[in-house]
């Protein structure tokens, strides 16, 4: 905390900073439990759910992070962020469901199947908010040039081939995109942690360093 942070401002900014540093690792080990090992389908799920409740700090502190200047882009990014990681929150619990039910009986009335696979597909629909909504938070970093560049552009990367691995079904995609995500991610949360004038100023715009 620096002389001029108050109290209140420092927590705030240390929730922030967490939440990016701790969510976006957390999600990815979820996803790398769901993909690889398939005896632990609620491990997979509790792990991905976490990692998104604690991202969603993370992404309201990049919010706060692009006022001024791009205070519309921000609570776009931002809303549109929340709606998505509620989708794809929802996406593990449905898979969760099909993975504990797949596990107890050989086979369940097509009816609960239909149900579910509805279900699904509805949550489907929302699910690419979440990765679209990063990306235009990425956008608005990258303009207001609050972090070094190659931190912005990784998590920005993370954030535009997310659903590549997931719509072609191939895990190592996925992990790959899950990793860019969660080193840029670290990366802002580390910066924010150390660096109160980003939270309590008006964003710098600092040269690469």
């Amino acid at each position: 905390m620096t002389a001029s942070e108050p109290p209140a401002a420092e927590r705030r900014r240390r929730l922030a900073a967490a939440g990016l540093v701790l969510g976006p690792p957390l999600f990815m080990l979820g996803e790398v439990v769901h993909h690889q090992v398939d005896t632990r389908p609620v491990l997979a799920a509790a792990l991905a759910c976490l990692g998104l409740y604690l991202w969603i700090a993370g992404i309201l502190g990049i919010v706060h992070l692009l006022r001024p200047d791009a205070d519309r882009l921000g609570l776009l990014g931002g809303a549109a962020a929340l709606l998505g990681a509620i989708a794809v929150s929802n996406i593990m619990v449905i898979q969760l469901v099909f993975a504990l039910v797949d596990q107890k009986v050989e086979s369940y009335p097509e009816l609960i199947r239909d149900i579910f696979n509805y279900v699904l597909f509805v949550t489907y629909l929302f699910g690419p908010v979440f990765p679209a909504a990063l990306a235009v938070l990425a956008g608005g970093l990258l303009w207001q040039r609050i972090f070094p560049t190659w931190i912005t552009v990784t998590f920005l990367s993370g954030a535009l081939t997310f659903p590549v691995g997931r719509v072609g079904g191939v895990p190592l995609i996925l992990h790959v995109t899950d990793f860019l995500l969660a080193v840029g991610a670290m990366a802002m949360g580390w910066q924010l942690w150390k660096r109160a004038e980003l939270w309590n100023g008006p964003p710098e715009r600092p040269a690469d360093r």
